[in-house]
C-alpha cells in the first residue's frame, strides 16, 4: 500500500520542505518588495521637504532663484498654483502656509514644519539650510511672472570670495521684461565657432530669414572678427561658451571658469564692441567634470547677471552623426515638445551640420505645426538641465 509506506512518508516530507521554502521566499519578496516601497517613499517625504525649506527660505528673502527654477521645484511638488507663486515672490508667508496647508503635502501643514523638521519654532528664528542652494545672491532678481528688475552688482563683499575678481564681468542691467509665451517656437543654437562652417551655416540661416544664437569660441583672428560681426550686423545672437573647451581646466575651480570666461568675453567684447549675457556650460550645466563646481558656479554668474542655456533637441552632430541620424534626430524631437532649443555645433569637421542643416530648416517651414523661429532673447525662458 502506499498510504503509510516509506515512500509515501518520503514525498509528504518533501511536499512539507517544499512548501516551507515556497513560504520563506514569498514572505522575503513581500518584506523586500515592502522595504523598497517604503525606502522610496522616505526618499519623496525627504524631496519634498528639502524643496518646501526651500521655497520658504525664498518667501523669506533668504535666497533668489529664477521663475525657471521655482517652477521646477514646485513642479517636483506638484503644484500648479498661480496664487501660491504670487505669495512666493511677494513674501507672504501667511498666504504661503494657508495656500500650503490645502495641499497637505506629505502630511505636513505649516511651512515651520517643512523647515524645522516638526519642531514648533517661529519663522523668523529659523536657521535650518538647504547646503546646495543656500547661496545668497545679489543676481538681478524676479517678480511674479518671470519679469525682471534691475539690481546694481557690488563689489568687495568680504562674504563672497569671488566678488573681486573682474570686477567689469557683470551683464548689463535687464529692463523690466516678461517672458513670453513661445510655443511653438523653435531655437536653433550653434557652440564652439566661429570656424570653417560659420560661413555656409550663416548663408543658410539668411537664406531662409532665420535669427539664431551662437555660443561661440572666439580666437585673436581677423576671420573669428569678421564672422562675430557678420553674426550681430545680420541680426543673430552671440552667447559665450568657452576659451578653450578644456573641461579639466575650466571646471577645476570657479576662479578656473571665470578666467576661461573672461578670456572669451573680453575677445568678443574687443572684436565686436558688444557684451553678451548669455553663455552656456562646456558639455552642458550638468556633466560629470562639473559636479562638484556646477552649483557655485551658477551662484556666482546669476549674481553676476548671467543667464546659461542648455538644451532639449541634440542633433547629435558632436557625435559624429550621419546626416540621416541629424535629420531624424531633430524632426522627431521636435515634434515631442512645445517649444525647442536645439544644439547644434560649427566647428571644423563638421560638414554634416552644413549638409543637413537647409533640409532640417525647409522641414520644419513646411511642418504642419507652423514653427515660430527665433534667436535667444531675454524674453526667453532658460532651458537648463
Amino acid at each position: 500500500m502506499y498510504f503509510g509506506s516509506v515512500r509515501f512518508f518520503k514525498h509528504l516530507i518533501i511536499s512539507l520542505m517544499f512548501l516551507v521554502i515556497t513560504g520563506l521566499l514569498t514572505a522575503t519578496i513581500v518584506l523586500a518588495v515592502g522595504n523598497g516601497d517604503k525606502n522610496r517613499e522616505i526618499e519623496k517625504l525627504n524631496l519634498d521637504k528639502n524643496a518646501l525649506q526651500t521655497l520658504y527660505e525664498f518667501g523669506s528673502g533668504k535666497l533668489s532663484y529664477t521663475v525657471e527654477e521655482i517652477c521646477l521645484i514646485l513642479e517636483g511638488l506638484g503644484i500648479n498654483n498661480k496664487e501660491l507663486v504670487n505669495a512666493l515672490y511677494e513674501g507672504d508667508k501667511e498666504a504661503f502656509n494657508d495656500i500650503l496647508a490645502v495641499y497637505a503635502l506629505t502630511g505636513i501643514t505649516d511651512i515651520t514644519d517643512a523647515v524645522t523638521g516638526g519642531t514648533s519654532q517661529n519663522n523668523s528664528q529659523t536657521t535650518a539650510t538647504r547646503p546646495e542652494l543656500s547661496v545668497e545672491t545679489d543676481a538681478p532678481a524676479f517678480e511674479a511672472n518671470g519679469i525682471f528688475t534691475d539690481s546694481s552688482p557690488e563689489t568687495g563683499d568680504s562674504a563672497n570670495p569671488y566678488a573681486d575678481l573682474y570686477p567689469h564681468l557683470y551683464a548689463e542691467p535687464m529692463k523690466k521684461q516678461e517672458y513670453i509665451d513661445d510655443t511653438g517656437y523653435i531655437y536653433l543654437t550653434f557652440d564652439d565657432g566661429p570656424s570653417k562652417s560659420t560661413e555656409n551655416i550663416l548663408m543658410y540661416l539668411n537664406n531662409y530669414g532665420i535669427k539664431a544664437t551662437f555660443f561661440v569660441m572666439p580666437d585673436d583672428t581677423e576671420k573669428s572678427k569678421e564672422y562675430l560681426n557678420t553674426m550681430l550686423e545680420t541680426g543673430h545672437e552671440i552667447g559665450i561658451h568657452s576659451m578653450t573647451h578644456k573641461y579639466d581646466v575650466i571646471y577645476k575651480s570657479v576662479e578656473a571658469f571665470l578666467d576661461d570666461f573672461n578670456q572669451a568675453y573680453n575677445l568678443v567684447f574687443e572684436q565686436t564692441g558688444y557684451k553678451p549675457y548669455l553663455f552656456r556650460f562646456p558639455g552642458g550645466s550638468v556633466n560629470d567634470y562639473n559636479v562638484k563646481v556646477r552649483g557655485d558656479i551658477i551662484a556666482e554668474m546669476t549674481r553676476r547677471g548671467f543667464v546659461y542655456f542648455d538644451w532639449n533637441v541634440d542633433s547629435r552632430d558632436a557625435m559624429d552623426a550621419t546626416w540621416t541620424q541629424m535629420y531624424n534626430s531633430v524632426l522627431n524631437d521636435v515634434a515631442d515638445l512645445n517649444r525647442a532649443i536645439v544644439l547644434f555645433h560649427d566647428r571644423p569637421g563638421g560638414e554634416n551640420t552644413v549638409y543637413v542643416l537647409e533640409d532640417i530648416i525647409k522641414a520644419l517651414i513646411n511642418d504642419p505645426k507652423r514653427y515660430t523661429f527665433s534667436k535667444i532673447t531675454q524674453q526667453t525662458r532658460p532651458i537648463q538641465f
